[in-house]
């Protein structure tokens, strides 16, 4: 289970990088919403694979 969160943290990652390198196509919303989910994803997956 750990390991299906880190793949989904992951690919939000790269998701984020995605629109933030390309200016256009990044809605602020879309970022500001990435960028808050990715802190709680790391930490469910730190704590998936911690216990």
């Amino acid at each position: 289970m750990g390991a299906l969160y880190l793949l989904v943290t992951l690919g939000f990652t790269a998701l984020l990088l995605l629109l933030l390198l390309r200016p256009g196509a990044a809605r602020g919303m879309a970022v500001w919403g990435l960028g808050a989910l990715l802190p709680l994803l790391a930490a469910l997956t730190v704590a998936l694979l911690h216990r």
